[in-house]
């Protein structure tokens, strides 16, 4: 019998499985831009930052990461966030110049181990790191305590869908967090021993949600709380700067800009919007250089750990691919216009297969 020549159904099925897995790993292997590697063991404190607010003493718990030479370690931070760093460890003071320095804001009723996927990351790069603890009225987890076991989630949920019924003009309610972010980039830049590792001039401001709006309350949209030693900002998920901030107040933002959106949040209302049409809003008020990043399958608390049992916010928080794209991109923005490193262009001048959308304007 001849043997039978050509392809069977079989065979075509077969091939068009391999050509859409091949290609698609194909595209995964070409898209993915290298991570920044790290330079440094990982240091890890909690301090307290001494300020006043309207006349009262006031004490914020700050988590600082940063360069130290000493051996990291496990460690446990609460939930089901591990890390590995070298706790109170002594700084490795530089031998020239200093560390570039960014403070981070965590959205409303979270906590300033939010986002330690990226925190711990960012210092092995050689910055310091340092996210506070708001005092906003509900906070589901503390750094010194972990998860808060009397939570309120019902309150926590309707006090903050509020904040989209204010405007600009209701603001002031929240100006704390700013007084807060002031006084942890106050004392990161003027006490031992991280004023002796730090470089001033190198110094940026990020946040997530509501944490947008804290950070960019410091950059120029509120002038008498503008900081000119802030160089970046970096935004993920933040729909309150749409919220709190009119149009001609971002365009005050003078800066680098980098905006994250999980793909999820498009059919997510924020009052009469939907977040991408808020987030859309301040990307177009900003000034170049500036970054509009849209996360595969991600959503709001994508760009969160999570410091909870519950299975439903364990469910919410970033998976690792999503925190391996965010933290990579997030690196190299900080990376190219803080620190000044060239070597971030390999990663922002192309699109990793996990952005539904990449636009950048240099």
């Amino acid at each position: 019998m001849k043997k039978q020549r050509g392809w069977t159904a079989a065979r075509v099925a077969g091939a068009c499985l391999a050509v859409i897995l091949f290609g698609g790993l194909l595209r995964y292997a070409i898209a993915q831009p290298q991570s920044l590697p790290p330079r440094y063991n990982v240091g890890y404190r909690v301090v307290d930052v001494p300020y006043e607010q309207d006349g009262e003493k006031k004490t914020l718990t700050v988590a600082v990461w940063y360069p130290t030479e000493a051996r990291p370690a496990p460690h446990h931070y609460g939930g089901p966030t591990d890390g590995t760093v070298a706790v109170d460890a002594p700084p490795l003071l530089p031998k020239a110049g200093g560390y570039s320095l960014l403070v981070f804001s965590h959205g409303y009723g979270g906590g300033g181990l939010s986002s330690v996927f990226f925190t711990e990351q960012l210092a092995a790069r050689g910055w310091v790191v340092a996210a506070p603890d708001h005092q906003d009225k509900f906070s589901a987890a503390r750094i010194r305590t972990g998860q808060n076991p009397d939570f309120d989630r019902r309150g926590y949920i309707e006090d903050a869908r509020s904040i989209a019924d204010h405007g600009p003009d209701q603001r002031g309610k929240f100006l704390y967090r700013l007084d807060e972010m002031q006084a942890t980039l106050d004392f990161m830049l003027d006490a031992a021993p991280f004023r002796d590792a730090i470089d001033a001039s190198r110094v940026a401001v990020g946040g997530h949600s509501f944490g947008g709006f804290t950070a960019l309350g410091l950059c120029g949209t509120i002038k008498e709380r503008h900081d000119p030693r802030i160089k970046a900002v970096l935004l993920f998920s933040t729909g309150a700067g749409g919220f709190l901030f009119r149009e001609n107040e971002l365009a005050q933002v003078r800066m680098p800009a980098m905006l994250f959106l999980g793909q999820r949040e498009e059919q997510q209302m924020r009052g009469d919007k939907t977040m991408t049409q808020i987030v859309r809003k301040i990307y177009g008020a900003l000034s170049a250089p500036k970054y509009f990043l849209e996360v595969e399958g991600a959503g709001h608390f994508s760009f969160n750990n999570t410091f909870s049992d519950n299975r439903m916010a364990q469910m919410l928080s970033g998976t690792p691919d999503e925190f391996d794209v965010i933290r990579r991109y997030s690196v190299a923005f900080l990376e190219k216009h803080v620190a000044g490193n060239t070597d971030a262009d390999r990663v922002l001048e192309r699109q990793d297969a996990m952005l539904v959308k990449y636009v950048r304007e240099p």
